[in-house]
């Protein structure tokens, strides 16, 4: 028995299978970040208000290198803000720089958005209101768990400081026979240009995308573009951004869009982004502005009539690092919300945040 034993562990080791316990290399990062946030609203009825604001996070990047020089990454989140486990698909790193995200792919178009500065913390004026004008940049971001995106090293095309990506999704099971709107898929492309002339450095991104909608009877589907460019000068940065299109928005009779429970489209959306941003040894002041309007449709199926909804905000903030890992933040903001061209009073006014960071 013992020799049949020896012969076991050894076959076993001949074929490779003693380090399959072996495990890829992992790290976390994550942060606390708890305030309080004070609101007043335009609203002769709900005035002011405070709260307790808390979000937690938690993340995991598991990554290893094949022998032929190829990275393979992967990961997953539990953050409070979503309620629950965010899994990343798998992404391939090249030896040439090149990448290839697969299954949980992004976005080619919002990929390359340069990065615009705003007011830190979690102000914010919360009220039910049929207003849907984007908000953010990245508004129309969109597709399915089912595609990949590509990237290019940093010098797409020979050109350094150059990067391209292509990105495409589908939902090819999802059914096509019914007015209500669902993905059906989306493909972007997308390209951003970084230039270093001594202590400043300017990026320049911008995309463009194109969506599909399972209903049969929709006039509309998620299109557009978006543009961005930031620079930074020493301990000064800038930043501006514009998005221009259609997004398509899900509904439910549980859960309606300006009464519509088939689906809801927002046409002839724009955003306007614009901030900047200036460090000073343990402090950072940030200062930002956003201007969206859109008209959303109450029926997928007929041409877009009314007045533009519109979000209109203002916001600024002081950050210190009191320690290692730990931001004390300082902010306010002030919103304004249009419904169909008429003031949305309950969603509109002034927040103010206090609160830490704890970052690990």
């Amino acid at each position: 028995m013992k020799k049949e034993l020896l012969i076991a562990s050894a076959l076993v080791g001949s074929l490779g299978l003693a380090g399959v316990a072996e495990a890829a290399s992992a790290s976390m990062s994550g942060h606390q970040r708890v305030g309080i946030v004070g609101s007043e609203t335009d609203s002769a009825t709900n005035g002011s208000s405070n709260s307790s604001s808390r979000q937690s996070s938690f993340s995991v990047s598991i990554s290893e290198t094949t022998d032929g020089g190829v990275g393979i990454s992967t990961g997953f989140d539990l953050a409070e803000e979503n309620g629950g486990l965010d899994a990343s698909g798998l992404t391939l790193t090249f030896t040439s720089g090149a990448k290839l995200d697969l299954i949980e792919a992004g976005n080619a178009a919002t990929t390359h958005v340069a990065s615009v500065p705003s007011g830190s913390g979690e102000m914010g004026v919360t009220a039910a209101t049929d207003t849907n004008a984007p908000t953010t940049l990245t508004f129309a971001d969109g597709g399915d768990n089912v595609g990949f995106e590509f990237h290019t090293a940093a010098d797409a095309f020979g050109v350094d400081g150059l990067k391209a990506s292509v990105s495409f999704s589908t939902n090819g099971d999802a059914a096509n026979t019914t007015a209500a709107h669902g993905s059906a898929g989306m493909m972007s492309v997308g390209a951003s240009y970084v230039a270093t002339a001594g202590d400043s450095t300017v990026t320049f991104g911008a995309g463009l995308y194109q969506g599909s909608t399972t209903s049969t009877t929709s006039i509309y589907d998620t299109e557009g573009f978006v543009i961005s460019a930031s620079a930074v000068t020493g301990s000064l940065t800038v930043g501006v951004g514009f998005a221009s299109g259609t997004d398509m928005a899900q509904a439910t009779a549980a859960a309606p869009i300006d009464g519509d429970v088939d689906g809801n489209a927002i046409a002839g959306a724009e955003v306007l982004k614009a901030g900047a941003k200036y460090v000073s040894g343990d402090m950072t002041f940030s200062l930002g502005m956003t201007a969206g309007s859109g008209n959303d449709t109450s029926d997928i199926s007929a041409a877009q009539a009314g007045s533009d909804d519109s979000f209109d905000s203002t916001n600024a903030s002081i950050d210190y690092a009191v320690a290692s890992g730990v931001t004390a933040t300082l902010g306010y903001a002030d919103i304004s919300r249009e419904d169909d061209g008429a003031p949305a009073a309950d969603a509109s006014g002034s927040a103010w945040y206090v609160g830490a960071t704890v970052s690990f």
